[in-house]
């Protein structure tokens, strides 16, 4: 394992990173010098037609990549607000598959996110760029009270945990 890599929570139920949610995806993120990471391993169930994964499922993994990366840009869940996504070649069910994002800009009310997934070969199947915004302090918290953590994951939410415990979490 990487020394700089940490990982990220997951979910019970989210269809991209959900644990116990056996028709999504299941995956795991990491970051790496600020950059998200997903390896994005589709089962026959991912797949639009034999051998090649959907694209609302790639869509999806481009979408969550670019969400982690803002939330922890932001230090507040994040939703979306907007998506676009490139498709430059079909994907196929290949093992190797890696989602990988970065903040492109933000301040407090807005980030900006680009994503991309490729295989181990170095080959570009789509692009996203999105925009997205923090929910509130509360909700953020509510949110990360029903995250997994095993002990090594990155914990985003402490240092906003700690000021709302003076403040209005609200704010």
């Amino acid at each position: 394992m990487n020394e700089r890599r940490t990982y990220l929570p997951t979910s019970p139920t989210c269809f991209v990173c959900g644990e116990k949610n056996h028709a999504g995806l299941q995956g795991n993120f990491y970051v790496e010098e600020d950059v998200v990471y997903m390896p994005l391993n589709v089962k026959d169930h991912h797949c639009g037609y034999p051998d090649v994964v959907h694209g609302g499922i790639v869509a999806a993994a481009l979408d969550e990549c670019m969400a982690w990366a803002t939330t922890r840009a932001m230090g507040r869940m994040c939703v979306t607000g907007k998506l676009t996504v490139r498709y430059l070649d079909r994907t196929p069910a290949i093992a190797g598959l890696l989602v990988r994002a970065i903040v492109t800009k933000s301040n407090k009310r807005i980030a900006y996110a680009e994503a991309e997934l490729t295989d181990d070969n170095g080959k570009v199947y789509a692009r996203a760029e999105g925009t997205f915004m923090p929910i509130s302090a509360k909700e953020t918290l509510l949110v990360d009270d029903g995250l997994i953590y095993r002990g090594n994951e990155e914990r985003i939410f402490d240092s906003l945990r700690n000021k709302t415990q003076d403040h209005d979490p609200e704010e």
